[in-house]
């Protein structure tokens, strides 16, 4: 058995979209700290982080629909898919403020991050997508080295449950969305 060949379209394209994951992940590292030091409440540092993205998502629509035949969008604009998304973005975001203003900021970024359980728990259940053995390994390896990266910083403290619960609440969102 062989790996696939990619095409040199992909192979040109691999180092600038494994840039862009590397520096995404290292923003969304980072983003509970400036949620922290925003000295702005949950929801305003919520609604903060979505306004400023829109000049960028702004240009970003317009440049595609440029590139589309009419110099139109394809498809309407709010379908109802795309209004189910955005209501389990905005739920994604306001547990996810509410979460890093009421844990640890190790603990909100853990428990948020464990979205990936819920694809898959959500693929299961209502699409009935059964995980691979791959899958599952892959996942439990990524928990364990989350876990492992906390190290002595991951602490289940009465008095913060409440924000790990939201944090929780936050990776299903996440997952859903």
């Amino acid at each position: 058995m062989t790996a696939p060949q990619l095409s040199p379209a992909a192979r040109s394209s691999f180092w600038p979209s494994f840039a862009a994951l590397v520096i995404g992940a290292c923003a969304m590292g980072v983003s509970p700290t400036f949620v922290r030091l925003a000295d702005v409440g949950p929801f305003a540092s919520a609604f903060y982080r979505v306004f400023l993205a829109l000049p960028v998502l702004y240009a970003w629509m317009r440049i595609e629909d440029s590139r589309s035949a009419d110099g139109k969008g394809d498809s309407p604009m709010f379908t109802t898919p795309i209004i189910i998304t955005g209501g389990l973005f905005a739920a994604d975001l306001f547990f996810w403020h509410l979460a890093v203003m009421n844990t640890t900021v190790a603990n909100a970024a853990f428990f948020a991050t464990t979205a990936p359980i819920w694809v898959i728990l959500f693929g299961w259940l209502i699409f009935g997508r059964r995980p691979n053995v791959a899958s599952v390994a892959g996942l439990a390896l990524c928990m364990l080295g989350g876990a492992t990266l906390l190290g002595d910083s991951f602490a289940v403290d009465p008095g913060r449950l409440v924000g790990d619960a939201l944090a929780a609440i936050t990776a299903i969102f996440f997952g859903a969305y």
